[in-house]
C-alpha cells in the first residue's frame, strides 16, 4: 500500500535553505544544551572586596569553560543565612557559598581551630597554616564528613568590637554587654570568658539588632563594619584582635564531582588565582577600612590585650581536649 503525503510539498531550494540553517544552528543548540547553570549565594553586600571576588571568580569560569559553566551570583543572603547555605551544599542544591570557622563548625568540629581566640599573631602566619598540612588535614576532614569541599582559604583580618553608648578598654568595660556573635559556640565561649553577654544572631539580622538595641554591639573586621555602614549604629570600636577572621571558598562534593575533569580544573584553578588576590587585598582594605570608620565619626579604643588573652586561655585547653588537637594548638604557636 502507497503511503498518501499531505501538505505543502518544499522546493529543493527552500529544503536547502533550512539544511543551511540547521548547520549554522545546531553547534550553537548543542552548545546551550551543554551550559549548566551553578549558583554561588553569599550573605555578603553585592559590593566590597570579597562581591568583587566573586564577580571575578564566575566571569573566569565562564570564560574559561566557553559559556558551558554559567556562575549566577546571589548576594545579601537572598538565598539563606550561612548555615542554610552550607546545608545547602551538603545537600547539593547550591554549589558554592562562602563561610567561615564559626558556622563550619556545626558540621566538622576541627575547623574550629580557626576561630580560636589569639591563635594568629598575623596575617602570614594564618595563610600558612591554612596552606600547610594542619589546613589540608582538616579539609580533607570536612570533605569527607560533611560533603562540603574547601576550595580556598585566606585570612580575613583581625575582629574588633563595635558598641553603641560604650568604650571598652578593659575587661570591666566589656562585662555585661550584649555582643552579637555569630551562632558558634567557640564564639560564644570566647566572649563569655571576657565577662560579656554573647548573643546569636544571623549575620543578615545584625544591623537592625544593633540598631534597635536588641544588642549592645557586634563584632567584626573593620572591612565588614564599613561596607554594611555599622558606622551608622556604633561610635565605638575596640582593637581586640580577638579572632583572626577566616573565610573559606566551598563548593558542593556533589557539584564537584558532577563536573568533568576539565571543568574541575578551571573551577580549582580560578579558586586559587581569585583567592590569592583577595588574601593580598585584605590587610590593605582593612587598614583602609578603619580610616574611612574614622572619618565617618567613629572612635577606636586599645585593650589591655594581655589580660583579654589570659581571661580567653582557658578555650584551648577545653577545645583541644574535647577534639584532640592538643598538638595542633601547639604546632601553630611554634611557627
Amino acid at each position: 500500500m502507497r503511503l498518501r503525503t499531505t501538505g505543502t510539498r518544499l522546493s529543493r531550494r527552500a529544503l536547502g535553505a533550512l539544511a543551511g540553517a540547521a548547520a549554522i544552528a545546531g553547534p550553537f543548540n548543542i552548545a546551550r544544551a551543554q551550559a549548566r547553570t551553578l549558583r554561588f549565594a553569599t550573605i555578603w553586600p553585592a559590593t566590597g572586596s570579597w562581591a568583587d571576588g566573586v564577580t571575578d571568580f564566575a566571569a573566569a569560569v565562564k570564560n574559561r569553560s566557553g559559556g558551558a559553566l554559567d556562575v549566577r551570583v546571589f548576594p545579601a543572603s537572598q538565598l539563606g543565612n550561612e548555615r542554610e547555605l552550607e546545608e545547602g551544599l551538603q545537600l547539593g542544591n547550591l554549589d558554592f557559598t562562602f563561610g567561615g570557622p564559626g558556622v563550619l563548625t556545626n558540621f566538622d568540629p576541627r575547623i574550629g581551630i580557626f576561630d580560636m581566640p589569639f591563635m594568629f599573631r598575623d596575617y602570614a602566619q594564618a595563610n600558612k597554616v591554612m596552606d600547610g598540612e594542619i589546613g589540608r588535614g582538616i579539609w580533607d576532614s570536612m570533605r569527607t564528613t560533611a560533603g562540603i569541599r574547601v576550595m580556598s582559604s585566606g585570612a580575613q583580618g583581625f575582629r574588633y568590637v563595635l558598641t553603641r553608648t560604650k568604650a571598652i578598654r578593659s575587661l570591666d568595660d566589656i562585662k555585661g554587654q550584649k555582643i552579637r556573635t555569630p551562632e558558634a559556640e567557640t564564639f560564644l565561649r570566647t566572649f563569655r570568658l571576657l565577662g560579656a553577654n554573647p548573643v546569636g544572631v544571623p549575620f543578615g539580622e545584625t544591623y537592625l539588632a544593633v540598631q534597635n538595641g536588641v544588642v549592645d554591639g557586634m563584632e567584626g573586621v573593620p572591612d565588614v563594619m564599613i561596607n554594611l555602614k555599622f558606622f551608622e549604629v556604633g561610635k565605638f570600636v575596640a582593637r581586640t584582635g580577638h579572632i583572626m577572621a577566616t573565610l573559606q571558598m566551598l563548593a558542593s562534593e556533589k557539584t564537584y564531582q558532577s563536573l568533568s575533569p576539565d571543568h574541575r580544573k578551571i573551577v580549582d584553578e580560578e579558586a586559587a588565582r581569585t583567592w590569592t588576590k583577595q588574601r593580598q587585598d585584605a590587610e590593605i582594605g582593612n587598614a583602609k577600612a578603619e580610616q574611612d570608620l574614622v572619618a565617618k565619626g567613629l572612635t577606636f579604643t586599645d585593650v589591655d590585650k594581655p589580660a583579654f588573652q589570659a581571661a580567653v586561655r582557658p578555650l584551648w585547653d577545653e577545645w583541644g581536649k574535647k577534639t584532640g588537637m592538643e598538638k595542633t594548638i601547639e604546632a601553630i604557636q611554634k611557627l
